[in-house]
């Protein structure tokens, strides 16, 4: 096996080089699905590339789905942090420093893969309001209706200069999702693999309704409680705090504003509540995964509209 560092550099280079066909326009959306499901920890993958998380020294199942058809399959990791179980399921041991350390199961017949992009979280122990001088604020320690969405986060994405830019699924990046109380790194983010799920689905049906949409513009997506209470949010469980919610609209001009997703010649709050139709287009009933809040913002001197879309486990529309 290749050294980690010339592993995980090889990796990140390649990623980078993917949206570049993006910008060159005429290509057909590609929705991103996986032609295989892998199940990392409790995390279910059906995407071609989808961040993970994981804490320091942790012991992980990765495993092919039962349903998958191929007919071998094999991963490539960072050096000595895998260990093979069977012919489709793996134990992945993190390692004790946090970053960033790709994984690829790849269908040896069909040459298809699945890249986890397997983040080692920074731990913090709620000690202060500070992670290696990135304030971040406090978290409140009893949970919302008892749910477990909404316990501490124990550890956090250390994101750098060489990781922001990152795919954390096929249409969306790191930097995306990161806190706007500083541009500077290192600093720290949540960001939940089922957030990067739905908003996968998303974006792909905005691309079935014909608007050729490569991304969603994520206005708002992690926010530290400190940077919460300073934009003037007085509520202390936002969803943003967990890293499971996202502000977005869709800008494919890159004028920071919404489009006019109605085409009647105006950008106003019927645009949001177009995007939110097709959010609602996509339940998963039965799936507390997918169960959350979705939001109608029409536009302020400051923003144009937008809407919020979270995972906190429960049904909440506004």
């Amino acid at each position: 096996m290749p050294s980690l560092r010339a592993f995980i550099t090889t990796l990140i280079v390649g990623l980078l080089a993917v949206p570049a066909a993006w910008a060159a326009g005429g290509m057909p959306f590609d929705g991103g699905r996986a032609a295989f499901t892998v199940q990392f920890g409790d995390a279910v993958v059906e995407h071609s590339i989808m961040a993970v998380t994981v804490m320091p020294n942790a012991p992980v199942r990765v495993t092919v789905a039962a349903d998958s058809t191929g007919a071998g399959y094999r991963i490539d990791a960072p050096e000595e942090t895998v260990f093979q179980i069977s012919d489709r399921q793996w134990r992945f041991s993190a390692p004790s420093a946090p970053g960033l350390y790709p994984i690829v199961v790849s269908d040896t017949t069909a040459r298809d893969t699945v890249r986890l992009q397997v983040f080692v979280l920074r731990p913090w122990d709620h000690d202060g309001q500070r992670l290696a001088g990135y304030r971040i604020g406090h978290y409140e320690v009893r949970t919302r209706r008892g749910l477990e969405t909404y316990e501490p986060p124990r550890g956090f994405i250390e994101v750098t200069d060489e990781n922001r830019d990152v795919l954390v699924s096929p249409h969306f990046r790191l930097e995306q999702f990161l806190c706007k109380q500083t541009d500077a790194t290192p600093q720290f983010a949540l960001l939940r693999s089922r957030l990067l799920h739905r908003l996968e689905e998303i974006l792909a049906t905005l691309n079935e309704r014909g608007h050729d949409v490569s991304t969603l513009h994520v206005m708002s997506g992690y926010r530290t409680p400190y940077y919460n209470r300073a934009i003037g949010n007085t509520t202390e469980y936002s969803r943003h705090l967990y890293g499971d919610a996202a502000d977005i609209f869709v800008d494919t001009d890159g004028d920071d504003w919404m489009d006019d997703l109605t085409g009647d010649g105006s950008v106003t709050k019927a645009d949001a509540r177009y995007l939110a139709r097709l959010v609602r287009r996509h339940p998963t009933p039965g799936d507390n995964r997918f169960n959350g809040g979705l939001g109608i913002y029409g536009p302020a001197s400051h923003r144009g509209p937008f809407v919020h879309v979270d995972l906190r486990g429960y049904r909440a529309r506004w």
